[in-house]
C-alpha cells in the first residue's frame, strides 16, 4: 500500500470512529404564557329586573313600575235572574161529572206572560228588557194526579238561541207520577219586554197538558184529578244584561285576590323610600254609582303578616260615571277609567311585606242620579269593574336576596390541554351595580348537567354610589382557581357555563338604579404551555 493510500485510510477510520460515537442532539423547548378567554358575559339590569316592572328615564334612571290589578267585581251580585220562574197547579174538584178524552186532545193550552221576582232577592227596582245566559240550566217538575199519561210541553216563547232555536221541550209524564228532568240554558238570548214588547222583567210561555197519544182508547179525566208544574233556573250565569238596574248598594267581599308581583321577581326582600301611588278604577258598566273602599289588605300568607290599607280616600265615596256603548255590534264599549292619587297612603308599607295576596271589601252604589238612561244600563260578563293599583318609584330601593340565573357557552374545547404544565383561571368581575353578589359558578355538559364546580357562595363587591348617588366607577373582584387535572378535563368537556346569582343593596341602603349599570364578567384561562421544536 502506498502512503497515500495510507493517509485515505486513517482519515476513513477517524470519521467512522467520530459519528459512530456521537449522542443524539436533543430538541430545543420553550416555556410559553397563554391567556385564553373561556367566558365572557355581561348582566344588566334588564337581566335582574323584567321590563315590565321598569322603566327608562332621560337620564337613564330607573322608575319601577308596579301597574297590578287588585280585584275584579262579581257581575252575579249585581244582576242575578230568581230561581222560580213559575209554579202553576190545576185541579178538577169542582168538576160535576169526570170528562171523557180521546188520545191526542188537548186538556190545557196557554200563552201568557209571568214576571220574574227580583223582590225576593232584595234587589229593588230592577228593570231588565234584555239579558244572554252564559250558563246554567232549566229543572223541569210536572205531578200527573190522574189515571192516564200526559205529554206536557212547556216552551220560553221570549227565550231564543242561534237566532231560531226557541226554547220548547215535551216530556211524557205516567199516570200518577211525577218527572224531573234538567236542560241546558246556555247561551240563549232573554227579551224580557212581554208578548207587546212594552213590559220589563217579563217572559212569555206556553204550556199545554194534552192526552199522551199512547194512550188506548178513551180517557176520563176526575173530580179527583189534579196537576201541578214547577219551573227553575238553576246555576244561571248571565253574559249581558241590558235595561235598568236600580238604586241599590251592593258590598263584595272580604274576598281573597292573588298577587303575583314578587313571584314574578324571586326576591326575599324589597323596600321603596318614596313611591307615587294611584288607584285606578275602570268601569265597564253601563252605571254610574259611587265606589267606596271599606278596607283593603295586603297578605302575606307565608309570613302570616297583614298591612291595611290607611289613608284619607280609604272608607270615602269616589264617583264612578258609566261606560258607553259604541256603535252597532255586540260587546263593543268604552269603558270610564278614572284615577286617584293614594300618594299619602301607606302603601310603601304595604309593599314591604311582599304580599301574594290581598283582601278587599267595597261598596258600590248603583244610579245614582236614578234611571238617568232610560233602560240603558248594562254590563258584560267579561268587562267587569276593574281595580289597579299603581306605582311609581323612583327615590331608591332596598333589594334583598334577590335571584337570577344565566348561561353561556363555554368555550374550552380548543384549548390544548396535553401541554400545559401549569396555571390558573382567572375570575373577573367589573360590578357596576350598587348591589353585591353571591355567586355560584358550574361548568355543563351538552346535556346541561353539572360537570364541575368552579365557585360556590363566592362573594362579588358591590360598587359605591358618589355623592348624587350614582355609579360612575365599577368595583373590581378578581378570583383564581388553580388548575388540576380534573380542572383540565372539565374545561375540555364543558359546553356551558351556568351561574346564579343572588344580590343585595350595599350596607342595606336605600339605591337609585340607572339603565347603564352593568356587571361584566370574564373568565380567563392563564396557562403555561411548553413548546418543543
Amino acid at each position: 500500500m502506498n502512503q497515500n493510500a495510507k493517509v485515505v485510510c486513517f482519515l476513513f477510520l477517524i470519521i467512522v470512529t467520530f459519528f459512530g460515537c456521537q449522542k443524539e442532539r436533543p430538541h430545543p423547548s420553550w416555556n410559553v404564557d397563554l391567556l385564553a378567554p373561556l367566558l365572557i358575559d355581561t348582566v344588566t339590569i334588564f337581566d335582574i329586573i323584567s321590563d315590565t316592572l321598569i322603566e327608562e328615564n332621560p337620564d337613564n334612571s330607573i322608575t319601577f313600575v308596579f301597574d297590578k290589578k287588585l280585584y275584579e267585581v262579581n257581575v252575579d251580585s249585581l244582576v242575578m235572574l230568581p230561581d222560580t220562574l213559575f209554579s202553576w197547579s190545576f185541579s178538577l174538584q169542582y168538576l160535576p161529572n169526570p170528562i171523557p178524552l180521546e188520545p191526542g186532545d188537548t186538556i190545557i193550552e196557554e200563552i201568557f206572560d209571568w214576571p220574574l221576582d227580583f223582590e225576593s232577592f232584595h234587589i229593588e227596582g230592577m228593570e231588565l228588557e234584555n239579558a244572554v245566559i252564559r250558563s246554567g240550566e232549566i229543572i223541569f217538575e210536572v205531578l200527573d194526579q190522574s189515571e192516564s199519561d200526559l205529554l206536557c210541553v212547556f216552551g220560553i216563547n221570549s227565550a231564543v238561541r242561534y237566532e231560531a232555536d226557541t226554547f220548547m221541550i215535551a216530556e211524557k209524564v205516567p199516570a200518577g207520577q211525577n218527572i224531573d228532568e234538567t236542560y241546558d240554558f246556555s247561551e240563549y238570548r232573554l227579551d224580557l219586554r212581554g208578548s207587546e214588547g212594552i213590559e220589563y222583567n217579563m217572559l212569555n210561555y206556553y204550556l199545554a197538558l194534552i192526552v199522551h197519544p199512547d194512550e188506548q182508547g178513551t180517557i176520563y179525566l176526575n173530580p179527583a184529578d189534579s196537576f201541578a208544574i214547577n219551573i227553575y233556573f238553576e246555576n244561571i250565569v248571565i253574559d249581558y244584561a241590558k235595561g235598568y238596574f236600580g238604586q241599590n248598594s251592593f258590598n263584595f267581599g272580604p274576598e281573597l285576590y292573588d298577587f303575583s308581583l314578587f313571584d314574578d321577581l324571586e326576591i326575599s326582600g324589597f323596600s321603596m323610600k318614596d313611591a307615587t301611588v294611584f288607584l285606578r278604577i275602570e268601569n265597564n258598566y253601563g252605571v254610574e254609582g259611587l265606589f267606596k273602599i271599606m278596607e283593603l289588605l295586603a297578605i302575606n300568607s307565608n309570613t302570616n303578616e297583614t298591612v291595611p290599607l290607611q289613608g284619607e280616600m280609604v272608607d270615602s265615596n269616589l264617583f264612578i260615571d258609566r261606560a258607553v256603548q259604541t256603535g252597532n255590534g255586540f260587546q263593543i264599549i268604552e269603558p270610564f277609567i278614572q284615577t286617584y292619587d293614594f300618594s299619602n297612603s301607606n302603601f310603601t308599607e304595604m309593599i314591604e311585606i311582599m304580599p301574594d295576596k290581598f283582601s278587599y271589601t267595597i261598596q258600590i252604589q248603583s244610579n245614582i242620579f236614578g234611571d238617568s238612561t232610560n233602560h240603558d244600563n248594562f254590563f258584560y260578563y267579561d268587562e267587569p269593574i276593574r281595580v289597579f293599583m299603581e306605582a311609581e318609584v323612583t327615590q331608591g330601593v332596598k333589594i334583598e336576596g334577590m335571584f337570577i340565573e344565566k348561561r353561556e357557552t363555554w368555550n374550552g374545547e380548543g384549548v390544548k390541554l396535553d401541554n400545559i404544565t401549569e396555571g390558573h383561571l382567572i375570575l373577573i368581575f367589573k360590578n357596576g351595580f350598587p348591589f353585591s353578589f353571591d355567586m355560584n359558578l358550574f361548568l355543563e355538559n351538552e346535556t346541561m348537567e353539572t360537570i364541575d364546580t368552579l365557585l360556590y357562595d363566592a362573594f362579588i363587591t358591590g360598587a359605591q354610589p358618589d355623592a348624587d348617588q350614582k355609579v360612575e366607577e365599577p368595583a373590581e373582584t378578581r378570583i383564581s382557581i388553580v388548575l388540576t387535572d380534573n380542572l383540565k378535563k372539565s374545561i375540555k368537556e364543558a359546553k356551558y357555563g351556568y351561574y346564579e346569582l343572588l344580590f343585595n343593596s350595599i350596607d342595606d341602603e336605600y339605591v337609585k338604579i340607572y339603565s347603564d349599570y352593568i356587571m361584566e364578567l370574564k373568565i380567563n384561562g392563564d396557562f403555561q404551555f411548553i413548546i418543543e421544536q
